[in-house]
């Protein structure tokens, strides 16, 4: 490196030693760019550049290339960023630095889906989960990586895997020296209240529930400023209640209205949905609206989905319980179009790319079985238990392709909003996991899935709509005849059909003339089975 100029021959001032360990000048350069808060330095990418041109091990050579990635990330450039890491992980693999290797992985997961290449950033993250499985979470960056991966996981709602990769980033945060622990702490115990707002295994949600309240404390009372102890630990305190279905404490919530000028944008906007969830729950349903309201343009900021559903939706419910009926609606729109565009673009791969890496990669493993248990997940209602949407839509394709005759059932609940208004959500969604329960017994070898909110849907192959009115009937029967008041007292639930047959390759007309057919016995009643008119016939050229 002699006859340099004095950026190849320095690192923060000072001179490069011969004989030294060049990794502690890589790790320089990585404390200069954290410390710049990741604002992009051109003169500090030509150093590692530099850096790059004179390094010779893989070892370095890898270290610094993700010195590199964390320098252009201020440049708004992910698909560079992508790139360099992406170069250092099979540099980090020979070196057998398998904890950089791994934030590395991380890395080029994240960027990747930043510029909207989710698919091969899944395939990073895979190797990322595979890498960090054997190790121990004893340096920071290893920490940072588990805790990145964990995020990536969230957004995709493998939530058994981003808890247990948040979780493990906590402990070892809590055993290594300089580690960021409030950052850690606090983003652990996120991931955990998440995981516990959407699992439908009770004994997943208990589990979840206790890493929040354990990240809640440790934030409350090791918490290194005012942010960690009044507003970031309080808030998860909070979160974990409304999983649990307990009541939250809002004169400890409000007590960190006056650090909102302080705090970062993103917690603060967690903390209004937080206190608007609050004070739904206590319903006072107009501070509800207000506070989700202002926390609204936050999460979409963050990109914060999983927030902003509970946002939508619980302001949606307050709007329809003041009269507010259109508000109401548009918000239910907002939602739905969220979800469905969540589903498919976040979710609908997933399963598929796991569940293949994991069979190369380490088929007798516990990422396989993860993979498997995310499948699943993605293909089946949690609530209900029936299949889900993408399962149903991943279906429909398929029948289409093959064609034949066919019909299809739409199914609705009659009156359910009474039930969610009388008898509150806690109850509505029993009482839809006991008409899941009671469709697939009855629905018997045809499976039944859900298509959004109370309204299900069973396609069948057969000849004629005899086979579906007998399957729409059993199931009628079935939910007319059930004892509700078991579920709550002076329930009595129905529900109505709508039937409609032809040609399968066009099954998604098919559903709309069944979903017609469904209206037809809503007008005409309730709790009866309408069978469409036949589809005129095309017309002769």
């Amino acid at each position: 490196m002699s006859g340099g100029s004095p950026e190849q021959t320095s690192v923060r001032g000072r001179p490069v030693v011969p004989g030294a360990d060049p990794l502690e000048h890589v790790d320089d350069l990585v404390a200069e760019i954290r410390s710049t808060a990741f604002r992009f330095d051109e003169s500090l990418v030509a150093r590692i550049d530099a850096a790059i041109d004179a390094a010779s091990s893989p070892r370095e050579i890898g270290r610094l290339l993700v010195a590199k990635t964390l320098a252009v990330q201020g440049r708004g450039d992910p698909a560079t960023a992508a790139d360099l890491s992406r170069r250092a992980v099979p540099l980090l693999v020979a070196a057998g630095d398998l904890g950089h290797a791994a934030y590395a992985s991380t890395m080029a997961a994240v960027f990747l889906d930043q510029a909207g290449q989710a698919a091969v950033g899944i395939e990073h993250a895979v190797d990322a989960l595979v890498l960090l499985d054997d190790l121990v979470l004893d340096e920071i960056d290893v920490i940072r990586a588990s805790l990145a991966l964990a995020g990536f996981y969230v957004r995709r709602c493998a939530f058994d895997i981003a808890v247990d990769l948040a979780r493990r980033a906590f402990d070892g945060a809590v055993q290594v020296d300089g580690a960021p622990l409030d950052a850690v702490a606090y983003t652990s115990g996120y991931i955990a209240a998440e995981g516990a707002h959407v699992t439908s295994d009770p004994l997943a949600r208990e589990a979840y529930i206790v890493h929040a309240r354990t990240t809640a404390t440790w934030l409350r009372t090791s918490g290194q400023d005012e942010i960690s102890r009044t507003l970031l630990g309080p808030g998860l305190d909070a979160e974990a209640d409304l999983a649990a279905g307990q009541p939250v404490d809002a004169d400890e919530l409000d007590a960190a209205i006056p650090l909102y000028d302080t705090a970062v944008a993103d917690f603060v906007a967690w903390h209004q949905l937080v206190r608007g969830l609050g004070a739904a729950q206590r319903d006072d349903l107009h501070l509800a609206i207000g506070l989700l309201s202002t926390a609204e343009p936050g999460l979409r900021a963050s990109a914060d989905d999983h927030c902003l559903v509970r946002a939508l939706r619980t302001r949606s419910e307050a709007k329809a319980a003041l009269g507010d009926l259109a508000g109401a609606y548009a918000d239910a729109v907002t939602l739905a179009d969220l979800t469905r565009r969540w589903q498919i673009e976040q979710v609908g791969g997933l399963a598929d790319q796991i569940g293949r890496r994991a069979d190369l990669e380490r088929s007798s493993s516990a990422l396989r079985r993860a993979a498997q248990r995310l499948r699943a997940d993605i293909d089946r209602d949690p609530l209900t238990g029936v299949h889900s949407r993408h399962w149903l839509e991943r279906e429909l394709d398929a029948i289409a392709r093959v064609g034949g005759a066919g019909a299809v059932v739409m199914l609705d609940v009659d009156r359910f909003k009474s039930v969610n208004d009388t008898y509150g959500h806690h109850v509505g969604d029993r009482v839809l996991g006991r008409v899941g329960e009671l469709m697939r017994a009855a629905s018997g070898a045809h499976p039944v899935a859900r298509f959004g909110g109370e309204e299900f849907a069973v396609v069948i192959r057969c000849a004629d709509a005899g086979p579906a009115i007998e399957c729409a009937e059993r199931i009628r029967r079935e939910i007319e005849a059930f004892d509700w008041g078991a579920e709550a007292a002076g329930i009595a639930l129905t529900i109505s059909a709508g039937v409609a047959a032809g040609e399968l390759a066009d099954v998604r007309a098919i559903i709309v003339r069944a979903d017609e057919a469904l209206l037809c016995s809503k007008r005409n009643g309730r709790n009866r089975v309408t069978l469409s008119e036949p589809a005129p016939a095309p017309p002769r050229r």
